[in-house]
């Protein structure tokens, strides 16, 4: 792991996980000390954190943990209902049928869902919702390599660390029930069937931005579905 990724992934969890908040600063120097290295891979991460819309960055004001208005958490869920439609439409698509030998690559990802699922099922028990926050995201990030197309799994990325705050946000109040229509959905890609396995990944995600806008005060409900 290249100095760019390990620090790229560390500020990604703490701001995921909320221990930056939105508006913190993030200090090159300070951060370059922290890791051990260089301004040039401390301010390469805070780049590639850019793309994923987890930070901004205004010429003489540095970078900051990015804001999440209500308002883009809806256009960020009504985004990834296309995208993940689509995956989940895409990896059915590519289903092995009765008698047929998966590829390998098919296999090794399918291998990792049922860990993933197994590790959420017992997170779900444990009520470690920390844990859900980065399982839900493999999980659905699993289910776009199953679908074999790059520009939906390089869109998924993109999005992919809001996504996983705002299930931060929601885990302990929706995890309960959108855990297990994970099983729901990757039932409905293993049977090869296209229909119901874009239909349960759409629902899945139209659930979760219900779930989500109902935790909200209500003056930021009507700014973000009005």
């Amino acid at each position: 792991m290249s100095n760019v990724e390990r620090i790229r992934g560390a500020l990604r969890e703490r701001i995921v996980m909320g221990d930056l908040t939105a508006g913190t600063h993030l200090n090159e120097i300070a951060l370059s000390r922290e890791f051990d290295v260089s301004r040039v891979p401390v301010r390469e991460a805070i780049r590639a954190l850019e793309s994923e819309g987890l930070v901004e960055s205004k010429l003489h004001f540095g970078s900051r943990v990015s804001e999440l208005p209500a308002e883009d958490a809806s256009d960020l869920f009504d985004i990834r209902e296309e995208i993940e439609r689509a995956t989940a439409r895409k990896a059915a698509r590519r289903a092995p049928r009765a008698g047929e030998t998966p590829d390998e690559e098919w296999a090794a990802t399918r291998a990792e869902i049922t860990d993933i699922l197994v590790a959420g099922d017992a997170a779900l028990i444990e009520k470690r919702f920390d844990l859900l926050v980065g399982l839900n995201m493999r999980f659905h990030q699993a289910v776009a390599s199953l679908a074999g197309s790059t520009v939906l799994s390089v869109l998924l990325v993109t999005i992919a660390g809001s996504i996983e705050r705002l299930y931060k946000a929601d885990a302990p109040q929706r995890s309960k029930t959108s855990w297990p229509e994970h099983h729901t959905i990757i039932d409905a890609i293993d049977a090869g069937d296209v229909d119901a396995a874009g239909s349960a990944m759409a629902g899945h995600v139209r659930r979760s931005k219900r779930s989500y806008f109902r935790g909200l005060p209500k003056d930021a409900v009507v700014a973000g579905e009005g």
